[in-house]
């Protein structure tokens, strides 16, 4: 067996479980209904005030809702990989065939990503039948290019999911571990960010409406940055404004320091996929099994 021998068996093991169809049916349900909301009942504040809901507004609203989402989607479907077979006792088979440990964390890497793929590209695509009905000026690159971002940034969160499962040998531990890194990410990384600026800037915030010392503050830009969650945000937008040739925003992006710019979004998020990888495999290549 090889890579794609694993990913296949983890593939087809996901369609007997039933895993793949509830997901799929969570992620239709959402799409559909977020568009909708976003469109009639809390549209973006600028289709508020012209009256038009374009493509990129729905876009710009809906990022915020997916972001969510789309991790909780790509944890449930991940966290049982690698430490519910060592649970399970069948990763024991696993390794009796012909397959390495790489083999078997690049398997199931690539078989839970297929899992969560199927299930967001069905979605979308109800989303894209709402979208298109509702929205006053619909752009079908916009989307598509939309929903490639939001593929990339699930990849993101299965690679941090697969590589805390590689990392524990326990599902329950795997399951707190990925849902804890997601509620950090979501909820705590900005308040974190903040914290560790007012730790270096001697315990104590600026007065008198002034900001920390610019190496501290370019610290704290950098670090909100690496929030994975925020990188998908930024690239989306960044792509959104690049379709719809919006110069201003792009001059004002040129004048950023490199890592404040909308693109290094897609660095962030590609570093998110291999360092949780090569972490994970490293312990599980190390560990007693």
């Amino acid at each position: 067996m090889s890579w794609m021998a694993v990913a296949e068996k983890d593939f087809r093991d996901a369609i007997r479980s039933r895993l793949l169809v509830v997901l799929t049916v969570l992620f239709a349900v959402f799409a559909a209904g977020a568009a909708y909301v976003v469109s009639e009942i809390d549209p973006p504040q600028q289709a508020a005030l012209t009256g038009e809901v374009t493509t990129g507004l729905l876009i710009a609203g809906l990022v915020s809702a997916t972001a969510v989402f789309i991790p909780i989607v790509a944890i449930a479907a991940s966290y049982r990989s690698l430490a519910g077979e060592r649970d399970s006792g069948s990763l024991k088979l696993l390794l009796s065939l012909p397959n390495s440990r790489r083999d078997i964390v690049a398997g199931k890497f690539v078989g839970r990503s297929a899992v969560v793929g199927v299930a967001l590209l069905v979605g979308f695509a109800v989303g894209l039948v709402v979208t298109a009905v509702l929205a006053d000026a619909f752009s079908v690159l916009e989307y598509l290019v939309f929903v490639a971002v939001s593929l990339l940034f699930a990849l993101v969160f299965v690679a941090i999911t697969v590589g805390v499962s590689a990392f524990t040998a326990s599902t329950s531990r795997a399951a707190y571990g990925a849902f804890g890194l997601f509620v950090v990410f979501q909820f705590l990384w900005g308040v974190l960010v903040q914290g560790l600026a007012y730790a270096l800037n001697g315990f104590s915030f600026p007065e008198g409406g002034e900001q920390f010392p610019e190496w501290i503050q370019n610290l704290a830009n950098f670090l909100f940055i690496v929030d994975p969650t925020t990188a998908y945000q930024q690239g989306t937008l960044w792509v959104v404004r690049l379709l719809d040739d919006s110069q201003e925003a792009q001059e004002t992006m040129a004048e950023l320091p490199f890592y404040a710019q909308d693109w290094f979004g897609f660095v962030i998020m590609v570093v998110w996929i291999a360092v949780p990888l090569a972490v994970g495999y490293l312990r599980f290549d190390a560990a007693d099994l």
